[in-house]
Formats: structure tokens, C-alpha cells, sequence
């Protein structure tokens, strides 16, 4: 009957055993996916940031123009309506 104890509590320390190297398994494999999830988002948040920048300095430079068109009353000219003048010397 001892005997019988003595394997059974050597039986539910073995599976204790197993069970806590299991979950620190687990444990170590939820710990990956969150850290990677962590720098997707950095990624995704960095990408963002240089986006509104990006769109920032759009709109910075589209009301810098019409700033200028509207309070010198003056037109910012094409290409085609430029004359080079050469000077001789």
C-alpha cells in the first residue's frame, strides 16, 4: 500500500514538472508574439509620424502660395510664360 502512495506522489510530481515547463513554454511563445506585435506597431506608428509630416508640409507649402497670391495679388508664373534674358558683354 506505501508503495502505492510513493508511485502515485512521484506520478502527480512528474506531471507538476511537465506542466510548469509546458507553461513556460507557452509563456516564452506569448512573449515573442507580443514583443513582435510591439515592433509592427512601432513600425506602423514611425510610418504614420512621416506620413502626417509628409502632409504637414503639403498643406505648409499650398497655403504659403496662396498667402502669396492672395495678399500681393500677384500669380506665381508657368514655365512657359518665363523669359531669359542674356546679357552681352
Amino acid at each position: 500500500m506505501r508503495i502505492m502512495i510513493n508511485i502515485f506522489i512521484i506520478i502527480l510530481i512528474a506531471l507538476s514538472a511537465f506542466s510548469v515547463v509546458y507553461i513556460k513554454h507557452l509563456n516564452r511563445v506569448a512573449t515573442i508574439e507580443l514583443e513582435e506585435s510591439e515592433k509592427l506597431l512601432a513600425e506602423q506608428l514611425n510610418n504614420h509620424k512621416k506620413l502626417l509630416d509628409k502632409k504637414t508640409n503639403l498643406i505648409n507649402q499650398k497655403l504659403i502660395k496662396e498667402n502669396i497670391v492672395n495678399s500681393l495679388d500677384m500669380q506665381i508664373p508657368s514655365k512657359d510664360r518665363i523669359i531669359y534674358l542674356n546679357s552681352v558683354k
